[in-house]
C-alpha cells in the first residue's frame, strides 16, 4: 500500500513537472515569436545585420585599384546608434615588378549613426578606426624586395545606406575612406590612403525585443 502511495505521489510530481515545463516552453515560444515578428524597419534596437561581399578600393599613392573580400556586422544598440565591426582581405594589389602596397588586410571596429527614423531606407555615417596588416614591395637598387608584414594603425570613416526588402534580407551600399602610414624597413614611409566601395545583399534578424514602458504595465 505504501509503495502504491509513493508511486502515485511520484506520478503526480512528474505530471506537475511536465505541466510546468510545457508552460515555460509556451512562454518562451511566445516571447521569441513576439521578438522576431517585430520588423527592423519598425524598430532597429535589438537587431543584428551582417553581410559578406567583394569590394574594390582605389589606392591614391600608387594610383591603382585593388580587390577585397569583406565581412561586416552591425548590432543596433538603439534606433540611432549601432556597434559595427568588419574584416577585409586584400587581393589583386600589384602587378608583377611593381612597387607599392602588396598586401593590405585589416580589421575595423566603431560606431554608425543612423540619422533617419526607422524605415525601409536606412542611411548612416560611421567612424571605424582599425588595424592593418600590411606588406609593401619596394625597390632596392635593381631588385624589388618585400617588407615583412607590419601592423599599421588606420583612421577610417564611412557612409552607406541599407535597404530592407523583407523580414531578413537587405541590400546595401557603402563607401569607406581609409588613411594610414607604413614605416617598417622602408627607406621612406609609404602612405596608405584609400577609398573603398562595396555593395550587395545582407541579412538581418532580431536578437532581443526592446522593453517599452507600455510593456511593463
Amino acid at each position: 500500500m505504501e509503495a502504491k502511495n509513493i508511486i502515485a505521489a511520484l506520478s503526480a510530481l512528474i505530471k506537475k513537472q511536465n505541466q510546468i515545463i510545457i508552460c515555460l516552453l509556451a512562454i518562451l515560444l511566445n516571447t521569441n515569436t513576439q521578438a522576431y515578428s517585430q520588423r527592423i524597419w519598425k524598430e532597429r534596437k535589438g537587431c543584428f545585420r551582417g553581410q559578406g561581399n567583394l569590394g574594390a578600393g582605389y589606392l591614391f599613392k600608387q594610383k591603382q585599384v585593388a580587390g577585397y573580400l569583406n565581412g561586416e556586422m552591425e548590432l543596433f544598440l538603439d534606433n540611432s546608434f549601432s556597434f559595427t565591426g568588419s574584416l577585409s582581405y586584400s587581393f589583386l594589389m600589384l602587378k608583377k615588378n611593381q612597387v607599392g602596397i602588396q598586401k593590405n588586410h585589416a580589421v575595423y571596429a566603431g560606431a554608425n549613426y543612423h540619422f533617419l527614423k526607422p524605415g525601409k531606407i536606412d542611411p548612416y555615417i560611421g567612424l571605424t578606426p582599425g588595424i592593418g596588416l600590411v606588406k609593401v614591395a619596394y625597390r632596392q637598387g635593381e631588385q624589388i624586395r618585400s617588407t615583412p608584414y607590419s601592423v599599421v594603425p588606420l583612421i577610417s570613416a564611412q557612409v552607406g545606406c541599407n535597404f530592407y526588402i523583407c523580414s531578413f534580407l537587405n541590400f546595401f551600399v557603402k563607401v569607406q575612406g581609409i588613411s594610414g602610414q607604413v614605416f617598417s624597413i622602408l627607406p621612406e614611409a609609404q602612405r596608405l590612403d584609400e577609398l573603398k566601395c562595396m555593395g550587395g545583399m545582407g541579412i538581418h534578424f532580431r536578437v532581443w525585443r526592446p522593453q517599452h514602458p507600455i510593456d511593463l504595465l
